[in-house]
């Protein structure tokens, strides 16, 4: 008679266990991962949008109200609004890149729609009447605020410091962040 060898049924399940538990620390970096490359998606239209701005406002001596005034493709089509008082809007599933011209603020918000990070995004500010960094892309991570679509449940700095690397911005209430270069 032969000896046979096999695993026995213990020592497959410490493989199953030990297979689970490398899932368990995996996803979470593999969800940043993704959602970081997002993020950069975002922030590469949100910097051409915002040259094209500029360039529109030299070029005309006037602020656009509309993205069709702008010389910038925006692959997205949809409508869907993150800040309610929006001049004009586009949106794809997960993000909502908007207009503001608001007496005083002219600035481009972009945010997330859906997600964990929901309410999290970034601004440009192009113009403002009240000393907030003009000219500069900075992260921002709402949880609360009037007309404003966001995650309640979102603590501060989740998105723009933890999974970004951001640092608040001075004067800012603890809401915008500068971003690593």
């Amino acid at each position: 008679m032969k000896n046979k060898q096999a695993f026995t049924l213990i020592e497959l399940l410490v493989v199953v266990l030990i297979i689970g538990i490398l899932a368990a620390v995996a996803l979470p970096q593999y969800q940043k991962a993704v959602e970081k490359s997002k993020a950069s998606q975002a922030l590469t239209l949100l910097k051409s949008v915002a040259q094209a701005y500029e360039a529109h406002h030299l070029a005309s001596g006037e602020y656009a109200t509309s993205f069709d005034e702008l010389a910038v493709d925006i692959p997205w089509t949809g409508d869907t609004l993150f800040l309610s008082n929006a001049k004009d809007t586009r949106s794809n599933s997960d993000w909502s890149l908007q207009i503001q011209n608001n007496g005083g603020w002219v600035n481009f918000q972009m945010a997330r729609l859906t997600g964990k990070y929901q309410g999290a995004g970034f601004v440009y500010i192009f113009e403002t009447s009240s000393g907030a960094v003009q000219n500069e892309i900075v992260c921002f991570d709402w949880t609360s605020g009037a007309n404003v679509l966001c995650d309640t449940n979102l603590p501060a700095g989740a998105y723009c410091e933890e999974l970004l690397g951001g640092t608040v911005s001075v004067g800012a209430s603890g809401r915008y962040y500068t971003l690593p270069n």
